[in-house]
């Protein structure tokens, strides 16, 4: 049985990219009965909250884990002993991205701001071989459990590539969901025949999906077996093989995948605002760093607006259009 959970961080922003993460488990258990929760299986080295004591890595809601405040460290540690478990260890942020975003990193030389500078850490605030032995112990326990994480990825979509894409659908929504549509489309041609299980967290404003699915996947015949207050589940089936599509309100807190998923997207965003940042820093050192989100990345663009336009930095690459 697969479990698969898709989720995005930088939706609401003005500045930095959107991006949409997935993540997918591999378990042992009987696909007629109730979904197993993955917190309960991976209990031992997994929680839903943080431990003082560090023996467990907190995965949940990226809202959650990450603030300003408290900073990306608990964050980092939790994608990066996943992300470890699943395919070994990134020496540097291209190898990590090459491995889970790997559209991304041809996209990244579009965008002076993306570019590393010499100084650049990784990982950023773990150390290294805390998170290695980790993730070594985590993995032997998944292997224990049956619970094999088997897909780790993300959708990075930057802000020039996210304005076309607003500009012909009209519509930041349907935007996204052509997104996530990219996961859904791998999870069923990878996994449409293993029991597959997917639940999406509610994509932008929408509140139902069976219109989309059917458009975009014509192959798959689409049952609507429910559409009510902030829950949609559909069955899509082929060929004998039947995929459980879920789109729900506040996934990350239901389904550890989605949570996985959420906190992938976050961290990979934060790494490039951490970039994007540096690059107006070494123009303007006095300038205060920005997170992207409206308020802010409104004063941030005033005080670098002398800069960037002596830099000849367009509106349309660098702030989005919604």
């Amino acid at each position: 049985m697969i479990i698969a959970g898709i989720d995005e961080a930088g939706y609401g922003p003005l500045l930095g990219p959107l991006v949409v993460g997935c993540c997918a488990f591999e378990v042992d258990a009987d696909p007629s009965e109730e979904l197993p929760c993955l917190w309960k299986r991976l209990n031992k080295y997994v929680s839903r909250k943080r431990l003082k004591s560090g023996k467990k890595i907190q995965v949940n809601d990226s809202k959650v884990v990450y603030s300003p405040a408290g900073g990306l460290k608990e964050l980092e540690r939790s994608v990066l002993a996943l992300a470890t478990a699943w395919q070994g260890w990134s020496d540097d942020l291209v190898c990590f991205l090459s491995r889970t975003a790997p559209h991304a990193v041809p996209d990244l030389s579009e965008y002076r701001w993306y570019q590393p500078d010499g100084d650049e850490a990784f990982p950023i605030m773990q150390d290294a071989m805390s998170v290695q032995l980790f993730s070594k112990a985590l993995a032997e326990h998944m292997r224990r459990t049956q619970t094999r994480c088997v897909h780790l990825g993300a959708r990075v979509v930057f802000e020039r590539q996210l304005n076309r894409m607003i500009d012909a659908t009209r519509n930041k929504g349907s935007a996204l969901f052509s997104i996530a549509a990219n996961h859904l489309d791998f999870l069923l041609k990878t996994y449409g025949e293993q029991d597959l299980v997917i639940m999406c967290d509610r994509q932008g404003g929408r509140e139902h999906y069976g219109a989309l699915l059917r458009l975009m996947f014509e192959e798959w015949a689409l049952e609507v077996h429910r559409e009510h207050e902030g829950y949609c589940d559909y069955r899509l089936e082929r060929a004998g093989h039947r995929v459980r599509v879920i789109f729900c309100e506040e996934a990350e807190g239901q389904c550890l995948a989605v949570a996985a998923a959420s906190m992938l997207s976050k961290y990979l965003r934060e790494a490039m605002m951490r970039r994007f940042n540096a690059f107006w820093k070494r123009h303007l050192p006095e300038v205060a760093p920005t997170a992207g989100y409206y308020g802010d990345g409104a004063r941030f663009l005033n005080d670098i607006d002398s800069k960037r336009r002596e830099l000849g930095v367009t509106d349309g690459e660098l702030i989005r259009c919604r």
